[in-house]
């Protein structure tokens, strides 16, 4: 398991979003989710997410699709598939930001996403379909 990126196309999307439609991170994640087929359009509203977005919590935005993900696909939202796909994320996200920028005791096992949300957008929606990808 590598803190590699995968999905150059879509963390320009998801730059794109950020730097000219000026949405938050979280939105431009839930946005991304839904072009690029993660969750439907209807998904959008789940109310969970919505407040996710409302709060530019990228990190809670992310998990959300994905338990929409995995419920739309025959897995549930609450079986080891979702848990196992979501503690790989964060993983992958702390082991990114210390090979990024940061020192490991600056980022232990907490990502932080609040603190950096729309910085921090496109690697989390990257990681985020690399385990869509690697659950489908």
């Amino acid at each position: 398991m590598t803190s590699a990126l995968q999905f150059p196309n879509a963390r320009l999307f998801i730059h794109n979003l950020l730097a000219f439609e000026h949405v938050t991170g979280a939105e431009a994640i839930a946005r991304g989710a839904q072009e690029f087929g993660v969750i439907s359009e209807a998904s959008l509203s789940n109310p969970e997410l919505m407040s996710a977005v409302k709060n530019c919590d990228c990190c809670a935005a992310a998990h959300c699709i994905l338990l929409d993900y995995f419920k739309n696909h025959g897995e549930g939202s609450d079986g080891p598939a979702v848990e196992n796909s979501w503690n790989t994320v964060l993983k992958r996200l702390c082991r990114y930001r210390v090979n990024a920028t940061l020192s490991a005791a600056d980022v232990k096992d907490n990502p932080d996403c609040r603190k950096v949300c729309s910085n921090l957008a496109p690697v989390i929606f990257d990681l985020l379909l690399q385990e869509v990808r690697r659950n489908s």
